[in-house]
């Protein structure tokens, strides 16, 4: 049994949905670990500007940090529509314009987890990475997110609000959002 899922996981068919649409390349969907390889195959044989991020709940770090830096090195913007959380927001912070697109987008930011919480050397690896992307970003906010301790606590940005989850119940931030936090650009 466990072959067969092992198996099953070496297929991209679980990969992020990737699609050329125009100018902008719209990528949804959970993310694994061939993501980035296919993000730059594709991107190679288009004329692509923007990258949309949408209805992404997350997935392997390490291709999420891969394609943020790749959207980095092409100069192509980002911009959410719909949810855009965990290792899909490395990808949106690779834009060199990051935009949230409608009062309901948003951008979920938290740690890097392994099996047993908080990987040990994940808030390092954010408190270097993230500001090389996003300058401007609230370090003191930063450090809160990169700090939680599970994968079932995050924290939203959006245009016009920002909020702390844990385990489903959210509060607000008071007086933070996607912009005055450092996060988006436009």
């Amino acid at each position: 049994m466990l072959a067969l899922l092992l198996l099953l996981g070496a297929f991209p068919s679980w990969a992020m949905t990737m699609k050329v649409e125009g100018d902008e390349i719209v990528l949804s969907g959970g993310v694994v670990k061939v993501d980035c390889s296919e993000f730059e195959d594709l991107t190679a044989k288009s004329k692509v500007k923007t990258v949309v991020l949408t209805n992404s709940g997350g997935g392997n770090a390490d291709s999420g940090y891969c394609i943020g830096a790749a959207i980095r090195r092409m100069g192509l913007s980002t911009v959410i529509r719909g949810r855009c959380a965990s290792s899909c927001s490395r990808m949106w912070l690779g834009g060199v314009e990051r935009a949230l697109d409608g009062p309901n987008s948003r951008v979920g930011l938290h740690g890097n987890y392994g099996d047993g919480g908080l990987e040990p050397g994940a808030p390092s690896k954010l408190r270097n990475w993230i500001p090389q992307y996003a300058p401007a970003v609230d370090r003191a906010l930063m450090e809160k997110w990169i700090n939680l301790p599970v994968n079932k606590m995050m924290m939203y940005f959006y245009n016009d609000r920002a909020e702390l989850c844990e385990y489903g119940t959210c509060t607000p931030i008071e007086g933070r959002n996607a912009h005055n936090a450092g996060l988006a650009t436009k």
